[in-house]
């Protein structure tokens, strides 16, 4: 029994009590009937088809509470007998998933996203996560009843995390069993992400996921064989044996660049990988927070990656919101600008729905003081409920050092980021400001600041993985300005060519960067490339669109992705 949640759990009977207290969900939901009581009726096809194809016992459809009714499937434009998943919370049925004869699927309307069979993992301190619901019957066929799945197969969702959270929250060590498909992977990292890699291990199934590792009879051997993600720490050869061989077959890792040509030249001397610290100075006025801004949109965007920004010195946050958009949407948010129509309302609410769960702003809220320690734990629970891939902290001086000589606070600081990057295998973008530099007496400008101009300790260059400097040229003899990126450190020599530079323009109404000489890039992140037509102004602007294939990508909505494999159900 535990009185702080108000869960308990009976270990002889397995009976669970909850107590009635106020919830937090990520939206408000509506619950299904309450009809669920008479689970037992289950006719004798469906009862034998889960037998004999699926391998599931009867016990397993019983104890979990699936039905059989009668649901409208959109697919069909009406009713049919389907064989339903009830999705319990406590003593209440949250939500309804249905699954046709042919496979077709539909759910409650506005039920509550949650995970499958969370009431199993109740008091539990492990935890197995699998892709769909047919593979919690057969990990619980199998004997192993601590299984949740996540409701939309591959999809990752803030929502089912958040409504989740309160069961997931006190356990210990996760089992990732989701399917060993490509999709499947992908999945597995981004729950891995944000659950925290050092407490979570993962199972390679033979036959793509735990209920065809089922019936093919090798789901125990596939279970026994539980492997560890490549964290910080102490591993055999055997523990990085696969990367090793995947190094051999494939070349080096993969580093993370901006697909858009904007970057060509960029991406030829400077890129960043995942569990890498970057730290990013330029003179004040001079960019490197626009510059930063514009180059983690188009990480986010080419991806499929999400990002938080801890900015304190843009507030109002809706105000720093306004420059995402018009970066996104490719339009000056306050007015026309150059012939180029201001964003419209509908621009910015088609910019809400593509960044909703891509851009996170992080602020204190209710009189906190921000620290190392709250903004620490704040990305923590950032990579629980939302998943974040990339956190830019602008800037440095804005969080108070503890008490101590400054040189081995910042030291033991810069530690920390290091060491939060590489054990959750995320980005980290540290903004640091340059001591008060000094003008060169033969061109009377100020110098190019390096990493160890950084006001406070040569560890910022020292301690960071990856960086560079902004550069802004005001206007020269010929009236023109530019601004210079230099890759003042890349960790390895694969990501870049350190002391190499090249040159960008910045595009007033938009805020984007480009090649010097070059045009400015007029495509939206919103909305696919096929539908970018901008005919209002192929007689007024000069710049031509170049549409970039790796931008065409195809758009789903939930109701149209197919959950589970590719089999009818004959009932």
């Amino acid at each position: 029994m535990n009185f702080e949640t108000g869960k308990a759990k009976c270990w002889h009977c397995e009976a669970l009590s909850f107590r009635d207290q106020p919830e937090v969900t990520a939206k408000p939901y509506t619950l299904p009937p309450q009809n669920w009581q008479n689970y037992t009726t289950l006719s004798e096809k469906l009862v034998k088809w889960c037998e004999g194809e699926r391998k599931v016992r009867q016990s397993t459809l019983i104890d979990l509470g699936i039905t059989e009714e009668m649901a409208y499937v959109p697919a069909l434009g009406k009713e049919v007998n389907c064989m339903t998943f009830n999705y319990f919370e406590g003593d209440k049925v949250v939500n309804k998933k249905y699954r046709d004869a042919l496979k077709n699927f539909a759910q409650t309307k506005n039920g509550k996203a949650i995970m499958y069979n969370v009431n199993a993992i109740v008091g539990e301190e492990t935890c197995y996560i699998v892709e769909g619901e047919f593979d919690v019957l057969a990990m619980h066929t199998h004997g192993i009843k601590n299984v949740v799945s996540v409701p939309n197969g591959a999809n990752d969702h803030d929502d089912y995390w958040i409504n989740s959270e309160p069961y997931l929250k006190d356990i210990k060590r996760f089992i990732i069993a989701t399917d060993t498909d490509e999709k499947g992977i992908a999945l597995r990292d981004r729950i891995a992400q944000r659950l925290g890699r050092y407490r979570c291990s993962y199972i390679d199934w033979t036959h793509k996921d735990a209920n065809g590792s089922l019936i093919e009879g090798c789901i125990e051997d596939d279970i026994a064989n539980v492997k560890t993600f490549s964290i910080s720490g102490t591993f055999t050869v055997s523990d990085m044996f696969d990367d090793m061989m995947n190094l051999y077959a494939h070349g080096l890792p993969k580093t993370v660049k901006p697909m858009h040509d904007s970057f060509a030249a960029m991406n030829k001397i400077f890129s960043v990988m995942r569990g890498h610290l970057v730290t990013v100075t330029g003179i004040p006025s001079h960019g490197k927070s626009a510059f930063s801004e514009w180059h983690v949109l188009n990480l986010v965007h080419d991806h499929n990656m999400k990002a938080s920004f801890f900015s304190p010195e843009h507030s109002p946050m809706s105000l720093h919101q306004t420059n995402f958009a018009q970066r996104a949407i490719g339009r000056n948010f306050w007015k026309d600008y150059q012939d180029v129509p201001r964003a419209t309302p509908e621009d910015l609410d088609r910019y809400r729905q593509w960044a909703d769960q891509k851009i996170y702003l992080t602020g204190a809220e209710k009189g906190e003081t921000p620290t190392w320690d709250w903004l620490l734990e704040k990305f923590k629970e950032q990579m629980y409920a939302y998943g974040i891939d990339i956190f830019v902290i602008d800037a440095f001086n804005k969080l108070s050092l503890p008490r101590g000589n400054k040189i081995d606070e910042i030291g033991a600081v810069l530690t920390r980021l290091t060491a939060f990057a590489q054990a959750n295998d995320v980005i980290i973008f540290l903004v640091a400001h340059p001591t008060k530099m000094k003008k060169n007496e033969k061109t009377g400008q100020y110098d190019m600041p390096t990493l160890y101009d950084v006001s406070g300790s040569a560890d910022f260059r020292n301690q960071t993985h990856d960086g560079y400097t902004i550069y802004r040229h005001f206007s020269n003899i010929e009236g023109q300005s530019f601004t210079t990126f230099v890759n003042l450190k890349t960790k390895h020599s694969f990501q870049g060519d350190i002391g190499a530079d090249c040159e960008f323009e910045y595009d007033i109404p938009t805020g984007r960067y480009y090649p010097r000489g070059g045009n400015p890039p007029l495509w939206d992140m919103t909305r696919p490339m096929s539908e970018q037509v901008l005919p209002q102004l192929a007689e007024k602007v000069e710049t031509a669109m170049r549409p970039n294939v790796a931008f065409d990508e195809p758009t789903y909505s939930l109701d149209e992705i197919n959950y589970e494999e590719e089999d009818d159900i004959p009932f």
